[in-house]
């Protein structure tokens, strides 16, 4: 019997051994990149799903896109936002021959609403305008904000010199004798005091807001933002320097399009005059109004000052009255203290004057002259205001709030516009637990995927709202 050779048999043995695991590796490694692709797939759609679930009420009312985690709940932290994540990947992950569960998912990283100072809110609203309205001319509100702080017309430079002139007539003695000998003090019997007598009082408030009259609306701050303590994420994808000073009056004009005020209030808001809030940051709206009516007082009766002192015909005016008092005629040295002194008030009733024409939609010049000049000294000493609102061309009310606006401090502005933010957003329904450090718009977050017990795929995810 002739002998087989088995050569062949070994070789083709080896050969398939080598073929079949090479079979296997290809195999496993359509596996795991199969799992790694319906894993990012599932990652993906889960983010977008999760981002698709912004906050109704902060987009209709303030073109905002953000994410409240909390749902409507008022918890804090991510465990809601990491579920329906979870939820939506696992529901995304279905491949009959390649099962897959989602282990956890996990958010690392956040950019919420308050952070860095409300700087991710304020920037969201800007790149709002600058996709709405492009990039606007906002240089003559600069300017304005400019001359008002050169000349220095917000500060009490004024109301100290008034002061300090009503204590130098105090000390000067108007002690006199009578024919018996007998001392005798002269009352100094100065028009001005009756104007005085009005300055911060709720009077003047009456006054300037006679038309329309003030609004009763009330709040309780102590649950607002700027009055607890809040969340804190990173807000990582902001720019760390902030915002421009370009940008920071398109902020300004972006608030006063989204926040009502005196002279344009906004429907079915917790409070009338929510511009006045931001300003003042009261309870209420008549507190809130007072508080804002005093600064203007104060901005007007400065720039009104420079000009009065400026008209030497006025000055005459007011130095004529203070010659008519007997106290002047016996004691000269009184002329020029009371002369100051009526044209500080004058000043003032025709701030008066000014505000009452901004709260009924009318304008006032930053610098007035002979024709813009609505009060004469008579009525001004009487507080008897001008018939009718005119006030000839100029800056209405909203434009004098951009003024004071320009003067608050960023951190203080950006708090008290999230208030109102919420204090809106929670007389909606399904959002009476509305926190707006709840809220976030972009997001990174970890997610982990498994098949069986031997594979596992972990990936990371960065979502938010940018183009």
């Amino acid at each position: 019997m002739k002998r087989q050779s088995g050569e062949i048999t070994v070789f083709l043995s080896l050969v398939l051994v080598i073929l079949v695991s090479l079979l296997f590796t290809v195999i496993e490694g359509v596996r795991v990149n199969s799992m790694r692709f319906q894993t990012e797939c599932a990652a993906d759609a889960a983010t977008q799903s999760a981002l698709a679930e912004y906050n109704r009420e902060l987009l209709e009312q303030y073109d905002l896109f953000f994410v409240e985690t909390g749902y409507g709940s008022g918890e804090g932290g991510y465990i809601l936002l990491e579920e329906h994540i979870k939820n939506y990947m696992q529901k995304n992950l279905t491949h009959p021959l390649l099962p897959l569960s989602v282990d956890y998912t996990a958010i690392v990283k956040a950019a919420g609403a308050a952070d860095k100072d409300g700087g991710v809110l304020e920037r969201e609203a800007v790149r709002y305008m600058l996709d709405r309205y492009g990039f606007q001319d906002l240089s003559g509100m600069k300017d304005v904000f400019k001359e008002i702080k050169e000349k220095g017309f917000l500060q009490d430079t004024i109301e100290r010199r008034r002061s300090e002139n009503e204590k130098a007539i105090g000390a000067v003695d108007t002690t006199v004798k009578d024919e018996n000998g007998r001392k005798k003090k002269i009352a100094v019997e100065n028009p001005a005091d009756a104007v005085n007598r009005k300055r911060g009082s709720d009077s003047i408030l009456s006054i300037v807001a006679k038309k329309n009259g003030i609004s009763e609306k009330g709040v309780q701050v102590n649950t607002l933002l700027s009055h607890r303590g809040r969340m804190e994420h990173d807000g990582f994808f902001q720019n760390e320097e902030g915002i421009t000073m370009p940008e920071e009056l398109i902020f300004q004009v972006y608030l006063m399009e989204k926040c009502g005020n005196y002279t344009k209030e906004k429907k079915d808001s917790a409070l009338a005059y929510e511009m006045e809030y931001i300003l003042a940051g009261g309870a209420s709206d008549r507190e809130n109004l007072k508080t804002v009516v005093n600064r203007l007082l104060l901005l007007r009766e400065a720039a009104n000052f420079a000009y009065l002192m400026s008209d030497s015909a006025k000055q005459a005016e007011a130095e004529a009255l203070a010659m008519t008092l007997a106290a002047v005629v016996l004691f000269p040295e009184l002329k020029d203290l009371i002369k100051l002194s009526i044209l500080i008030a004058w000043a003032y009733a025709e701030s008066i004057n000014d505000v009452r024409i901004l709260l009924e939609s009318g304008e006032v010049p930053l610098m007035k002259d002979t024709e813009s000049w609505r009060i004469g000294l008579k009525s001004a000493m009487k507080l008897k205001m001008e018939d009718g609102s005119g006030g000839g061309k100029g800056l209405d009310y909203e434009a004098y709030l951009h003024v004071l606006l320009a003067c608050m401090s960023r951190r203080e502005r950006n708090e008290r516009f999230m208030d109102v933010i919420e204090m809106d957003v929670r007389m909606t329904p399904g959002n009476k637990k509305f926190y707006l450090d709840h809220c976030i718009n972009a997001f990174m977050a970890e997610m982990s995927v498994s098949s069986g017990e031997k594979s596992q795929c972990q990936i990371t995810r960065r979502a938010g709202y940018w183009k």
